[in-house]
């Protein structure tokens, strides 16, 4: 983030002194800096709540798998009892 606001400084120095291709450039870097940093933060998100879905899939399928075993297991000790 430091390093954007150093390249806003430089560009706003640059217009001050009639260096207009110095002042694009810098803005341009600026602007390049800060998306890519909004992308790499949305793609975390994106990352994050997709491994938190696949999570409680998993969850609720390893629940499900439980109660069945479970109930197979019980129904085949009343089998075995009668």
């Amino acid at each position: 983030m430091e390093e954007i606001q150093n390249q806003i400084q430089s560009a706003i120095h640059h217009a001050f002194n009639a260096k207009p291709s110095e002042f694009k450039s810098d803005i341009h870097s600026s602007l390049t800096d800060r998306v890519q940093n909004h992308i790499e933060i949305r793609r975390m998100e994106l990352a994050g709540s997709i491994f938190d879905e696949a999570d409680d899939e998993n969850l609720e399928d390893l629940q499900q798998q439980t109660e069945t075993e479970i109930q197979s297991s019980s129904e085949e000790n009343v089998d075995e009892e009668l």
